[in-house]
């Protein structure tokens, strides 16, 4: 969620793998969302990625030029005072990490929308890591790419009063809220990717907003650290809705995701994606 990706991977490090889930009130994804990875640190240097290594989730965008794309949130990658090499950053799309991370790809380039963190009504939230091209075909079986939605796509849909408690699909790796017991909120993580589901409550000129109260309207899942970066999907198709931004800090309550589909997030991502 909102934090700089070096936090959120330095907590996932911190929690003690358990049987929790990810996506919080979601179920193990298996190979329903072949297109959702991790994004992992190498913080030793030793070129061997481990699951509790994860930063941030995001999704396989297709191959531009000579790279392949992983979209995921511009906070989920180094500020440029960190220095920090694109190789240092890894990507898989292994479902599962308890066992390691499966033929994790090296970045060769990475980027963050510009004017990110500026302004807090926009804050150009995007980020992409360019890998080699053709790597993720060969090293995960050719998963579909996800799809960027046509400009105004949301609009469109609230005008034609389809879009507020429409269901979308989430998918990541991140960490599970422990609401229960006496004291401050606590977090478990399994290295699992999980799905579930989210409504649209809401929508801003540059966020769309989600209902994650587990006690009121909605289906009882919601994102959390380490889910950051990670697509919502419009149900039964690989078109991405909003990319997983910020919320609170108890990842409960209305969680808010950064639009894919205004001309300024267009801007920066037509540079790296195909656009409808």
């Amino acid at each position: 969620m909102k934090v700089r990706a070096v936090v959120a991977a330095g907590a996932l490090v911190l929690a003690a793998p358990t049987s929790a889930v990810a996506v919080w009130g979601g179920t193990p994804d298996g190979d329903d969302h072949p297109s959702v990875g991790g994004m992992f640190y190498d913080f030793d240097g030793s070129g061997t990625i481990s699951g509790d290594e994860l930063g941030c989730s995001g999704s396989y965008a297709g191959t531009h030029g000579d790279h392949d794309v992983f979209l995921t949130a511009g906070h989920c990658l180094p500020p440029p005072e960190f220095d920090i090499p694109p190789e240092a950053l890894n990507v898989s799309f292994d479902p599962d990490l308890r066992d390691g991370v499966a033929s994790p790809i090296q970045a060769q380039e990475y980027h963050v929308m510009p004017g990110f963190g500026h302004d807090r009504g926009d804050l150009k939230d995007l980020g992409v890591l360019l890998l080699p091209s053709g790597s993720v075909d060969a090293a995960f079986d050719s998963p579909p790419p996800v799809q960027l939605p046509p400009e105004g796509h949301l609009d469109d849909l609230k005008r034609d009063g389809e879009l507020k408690f429409r269901t979308v699909e989430v998918v990541g790796y991140g960490v599970t809220p422990v609401w229960e017991g006496a004291g401050p909120t606590t977090f478990e993580y399994d290295g699992i990717r999980q799905a579930g589901t989210s409504i649209i409550t809401g929508l801003r000129p540059a966020n769309v907003l989600y209902n994650q109260n587990p006690n009121g309207i909605g289906t009882g899942s919601g994102v959390c650290f380490g889910d950051s970066g990670s697509p919502q999907l419009d149900v039964g198709t690989l078109t991405v809705m909003s990319v997983t931004s910020g919320g609170n800090r108890h990842c409960n309550a209305h969680n808010y995701n950064y639009r894919v589909d205004t001309p300024t997030a267009r801007e920066f991502l037509g540079q790296f994606i195909a656009l409808p």
